[in-house]
């Protein structure tokens, strides 16, 4: 009997959740620890069972390896993001019982959105982790830009959801169902695709987009990354991408896998637009967390630039670019939370002038993870990158693959702006010394990874090409 990893983390979450008023001192820390246990035991019940296939719920939800895959990966990047929280120092207001159970809600969301085999599913499992991080958004309450950054995704997130319930509501006009096998059977059957099927997963697409941060669906992105507390935006640029992103791959390859001409057009829009604007919208901005807006909105656009042929291969390397962007990611964000003078935190790219006198393995560092984030050869970056641009122009894109060069070219120079700022300016004011022992140690280790790579990435391939294998069996 398979007993699902959402249940245990569902059942752990209530027991949390009733435990958290009798615990009085740290609180906080001593959820967040338990929150983590949690995660690790779902783990464990992953992948024991990872090669397994089977529809649960009357084919509401399904369980496969690719499935599987991405939970593990949704569930590692939030354990090190709540790690982050419990070593670094928080806002008072980020120091409540309430931070890590809501980051479980989400988790919850999260793992049974890469799971749904239907569009009401779908829904309602977007609805649960993106209530959660409204939340999460607006959770320093004494901070109006939090506030503010909450506001917003919320209207955005509101907007979202309308545009996929109109979406979907098309489609089951049309098709009578909204299981994904139905969907796909009545195409199969027809010899030509009705436009009101197409003009239904443009509406799914655009609200997908939103959640993505696809460009031009980015106009939330900068202002909820710089508004909401660093710990809130180091997660929200990880785990939820990872979730999106496996929501679309499983969408488009299984339901819709028979009109790829149609939504392959839409695809290459928000490839090219995400990293158009993704290159150019960070070259002017001065503080990081902005930046790093832009810069996911550009690692967005050349992912979805593999999911464009629709191909085994190209899920293979979204999957391994996935791995490697979060680990770059998470290592430059670790770096914000712990960039503080006079115990204040602090965020512009001034701010890491002259980091190399004070902090020299960590700019270092902080250094390696910004050249991979680059693309700079022979760094994790590269290889992720290699392997999309490969597939691309394997399957003839090579205007798709000009423009993904061109733009990482553009992109380079922000990054490569940040790590003159940290060797070659004169600080003005220096950062307070890292005493964080923990944080060293996590940003060393996403350095090294970024740096070995390279080495063993038939690892990666193997694994991620079983991966797309499992899921290319369902069609």
């Amino acid at each position: 009997m398979i007993i699902l990893p959402e249940i245990i983390l569902s059942i752990g979450f209530l027991l949390l959740l009733c435990m958290s008023p009798f615990l009085k001192k740290d609180a906080h820390k001593h959820i967040g620890y338990l929150s983590l246990l949690l995660i690790f035991l779902t783990q464990f019940s992953i992948v024991k069972d990872i090669f397994i296939f089977e529809e649960v719920f009357e084919g509401f939800f399904i369980i496969d390896s690719f499935g599987s895959f991405l939970k593990l990966i949704i569930l590692i990047s939030a354990g090190l993001v709540l790690f982050f929280y419990l070593i670094v120092k928080n806002d008072k207001s980020l120091n409540r019982p309430e931070f890590p159970l809501v980051v479980l809600i989400s988790l919850i969301g999260m793992m049974f959105m890469v799971s749904a085999n239907n569009l009401l599913s779908l829904f309602v499992s977007i609805e649960l982790q993106s209530l959660a991080l409204y939340i999460l958004v607006s959770f320093s309450k004494e901070d109006l830009n939090s506030s503010e950054a909450g506001v917003k995704y919320f209207v955005v997130g509101s907007l979202s959801t309308c545009i996929f319930l109109f979406g979907s509501s098309l489609i089951y006009g049309l098709v009578g169902s909204t299981d994904f096998s139905s969907i796909s059977k009545y195409m199969i059957d027809q010899p030509d695709i009705p436009m009101i099927l197409i003009i239904g997963l443009i509406f799914i697409l655009v609200s997908i987009s939103l959640k993505i941060s696809a460009a031009p669906f980015h106009m939330w992105t900068p202002d909820v990354y710089q508004g909401a507390p660093t710990i809130v935006t180091a997660f929200i640029s990880t785990a939820p991408k990872v979730a999106v992103f496996g929501v679309l791959i499983r969408l488009l390859v299984f339901p819709f896998g028979e009109i790829i001409v149609d939504w392959g057009k839409l695809v290459i829009i928000l490839s090219i637009t995400s990293m158009v604007i993704g290159s150019l919208g960070a070259i002017m901005q001065s503080d990081i967390k902005r930046l790093m807006a832009y810069s996911t909105i550009n690692h967005i656009g050349f992912m979805l630039m593999g999911l464009v042929p629709g191909t085994e291969d190209g899920i293979t390397a979204i999957s391994i670019y996935l791995i490697l962007y979060l680990t770059m990611n998470l290592g430059v964000f670790l770096f914000i939370l712990n960039m503080q003078r006079d115990q204040i935190n602090v965020t512009t790219i001034k701010d890491l002038s002259g980091l190399y006198k004070t902090e020299p393995i960590m700019a270092g560092c902080l250094a390696i993870i910004l050249f991979s984030m680059a693309g700079i050869p022979p760094l994790a970056g590269f290889v992720g990158k290699l392997l999309i641009l490969n597939v691309v122009v394997d399957s003839n894109l090579f205007f798709l693959a000009t423009i993904a060069v061109l733009t990482s070219v553009i992109a380079a120079f922000y990054y490569i702006r940040m790590v003159k700022s940290i060797f070659f300016d004169e600080p003005t004011e220096e950062l307070d010394i890292l005493t964080n022992n923990q944080s060293k140690l996590l940003m060393i280790l996403f350095s090294f990874f970024n740096l070995t790579v390279i080495i063993y990435p038939q690892f990666f391939l193997s694994l991620s090409a079983s991966i797309a294998l499992s899921l290319f069996a369902l069609k």
